[in-house]
């Protein structure tokens, strides 16, 4: 399979690379999940990254 590069505008969050450069943005990721879950979010901690198995 052939490698296929996006553009920005082609991409959304279920874009593994986009999710997670959005989520290390720790204002960002609470703004998105506070959306998302339809709570105010006070604090959070940091995520670490997805480790591949690769």
């Amino acid at each position: 399979m052939a490698n296929k590069t996006n553009t920005i505008q082609e991409l959304n969050l279920a874009d593994n690379f986009l999710f997670e450069k959005v989520m290390s943005d720790t204002e960002i990721c609470r703004m998105v999940l506070e959306k998302i879950l339809n709570v105010p979010i006070k604090r959070q901690s940091s995520l670490l990254p997805k480790k591949s198995l690769t």
